[in-house]
């Protein structure tokens, strides 16, 4: 029993915050990977500006906090998958994002987990900006269809 308890601890002490942001539209997965496949619809969000997709997958662009940023894009269009690595301001963000049906419309989720370099209550802070984003992205689509 002693070693199942320390490798629980173990587990919490090796594991970072992990925040989930979610929208649902009427739109289709289809619709909505199509418009965040499209690099310039993340201007909307009003965060970034300048993006340029470059080769590989990355895009560069300017981020209203982190200054001079890139994007490194795993994108799956079967599966809704949006994955990508933002890298700008000293810290690096794994972001796992799925577009998922949801009746008519989708659901978009992005699991954040907290970086290195910021603590839970900086990574939360960060993510309350992140929310003004998705209400504008959300915004966009509703105004697409």
């Amino acid at each position: 029993m002693d070693n199942i308890v320390k490798k629980t601890a173990d587990y919490k002490k090796n594991t970072k915050k992990i925040i989930v942001k979610t929208m649902t539209v009427e739109n289709s997965v289809k619709q909505v990977f199509d418009f965040f496949s499209e690099g310039k619809n993340l201007e909307l969000g009003g965060a970034i500006k300048s993006l340029i997709k470059n080769e590989d997958s990355v895009w560069t662009f300017e981020h209203n906090i982190a200054g001079k940023s890139m994007m490194k894009n795993f994108f799956i269009p079967e599966y809704g998958i949006l994955d990508h690595i933002f890298i700008g301001g000293g810290l690096e963000w794994h972001v796992f994002i799925r577009a998922i049906p949801n009746g008519q419309g989708s659901t978009t989720t992005w699991t954040l987990t907290r970086p290195d370099g910021l603590n839970d209550n900086q990574f939360e802070e960060q993510l309350e900006i992140f929310e003004i984003e998705i209400t504008k992205w959300k915004k966009a689509l509703e105004d697409s269809k």
